[in-house]
């Protein structure tokens, strides 16, 4: 994720904090500074990195989880509004994804669990539970848990009630209608949250609504893909008519390739068939517009797209795709040359066209 750093490596997980999250501490602080002294400011950043200390162990809750069915979580980003545990794969067995989905809350009631213990009981909800700078730390944190633990157990998507729901219509139906089940009740919560917010003027409770709604559309979509790609290799997944381009062509020869059809991103190839870069559509005009159209595609292309042989499963490769954050991967042979070409644009294409396809059981 753009815009994070490292700040910690767990059992293989590297711990991420992305810089508006710094941001939101400064604020606290210099808010706090402001209305109550130094004092109040320390009190109120003290609590804003406490119940982000809880939220990270309910993220290792999950990662700790997907361990143990061998699955690994590469990193945890933490962020205003909280965390997210990058796991490199969900699941298919619905025990499994239902015991990692409940284990960030179940981190919850545990720590709330000890610190009730510890307070010698639930403290009274008050006026001061609400001002990050007044009240004690433990009574604060007890509720706050206790709301974490209620929030994530809604069953809509992203929260991890989303996908416990999920998990349980899994044992009865198959994953991907599951999953569109469990997408629409999210939708249908997130509209009703959304309605509420609005009534009440509470502008990022409708905030949040809106995000819950995209989400679970989104996590409906990328079912599908799985669903669709599964089975798939690299090859079936990617194009095999396309343009090229070799480094000694020019700006205006890439022109001319993409008026004369859809292709906007092209593979740039050496002598020996190999892609060394990609030129695509943003770097293409703006070499046009600044350096003119004799200017050659080897002072043009900046990156290299991922490599990717041709056996590779379907999946693996979207994924490596999309953690490559450009539009289009080398599907190449054992030795290193390109042979296919995979885009974000023809995978959707695929998907939707099997989907579509699949209702009609047409094959």
């Amino acid at each position: 994720m753009k815009w994070s750093f490292t700040v910690a490596r767990i059992a293989g997980t590297q711990v991420r904090i992305h810089i508006t999250f710094l941001l939101l501490l400064a604020w606290i602080g210099m808010a706090y500074w402001l209305h109550g002294g130094p004092a109040a400011a320390l009190h109120g950043v003290l609590f804003i990195v406490l119940v982000f200390l809880c939220v990270l162990l309910h993220e290792f809750g999950h990662a700790t989880a997907a361990l143990r069915y061998g699955i690994a979580t590469p990193k945890i980003t933490l962020l205003p509004f909280g965390g997210l545990a990058s796991i490199s794969r969900m699941p298919k067995n619905p025990m499994h994804e239902l015991v990692i989905a409940i284990a960030g809350p179940l981190v919850n009631v545990l720590i709330a669990t000890v610190l009730l213990l510890v307070n010698g009981g639930l403290p009274e909800w008050t006026q001061n539970m609400q001002s990050p700078d007044q009240g004690s730390l433990i009574g604060k944190l007890i509720w706050v848990n206790m709301i974490l633990v209620v929030f994530n157990l809604i069953p809509a998507f992203p929260m991890d009630g989303g996908r416990v729901f999920r998990a349980l219509l899994s044992f009865v139906l198959p994953r991907e209608r599951a999953t569109s089940y469990a997408a629409t009740v999210g939708q249908l919560l997130a509209v009703v949250g959304g309605l509420f917010a609005l009534s009440t003027h509470q502008p990022i409770l409708f905030l949040i609504a809106i995000f819950i709604f995209f989400a679970a559309a989104s996590e409906a979509s990328m079912t599908e893909a799985e669903h669709v790609l599964d089975g798939m290799t690299a090859a079936d997944a990617s194009m095999g008519e396309f343009h090229t381009l070799s480094l000694d062509d020019t700006v205006h020869q890439a022109v001319d390739l993409m008026l004369e059809g859809s292709q906007m991103d092209f593979p740039a190839l050496n002598d020996q068939g190999q892609c060394v870069g990609i030129a695509t559509r943003n770097l293409i005009v703006r070499a046009l517009r600044e350096d003119g159209p004799s200017t050659s595609i080897a002072d043009v292309v900046q990156d290299i797209p991922s490599q990717i042989e041709e056996d590779v499963p379907a999946l693996d490769a979207w994924r490596t795709l999309q953690e490559s954050h450009l539009p289009a991967a080398a599907v190449v042979d054992k030795n290193g040359r390109l042979i296919r070409w995979l885009t974000n644009e023809n995978i959707s294409e695929l998907v939707m066209t099997r989907a579509a396809a699949s209702k009609y059981h047409y094959h």
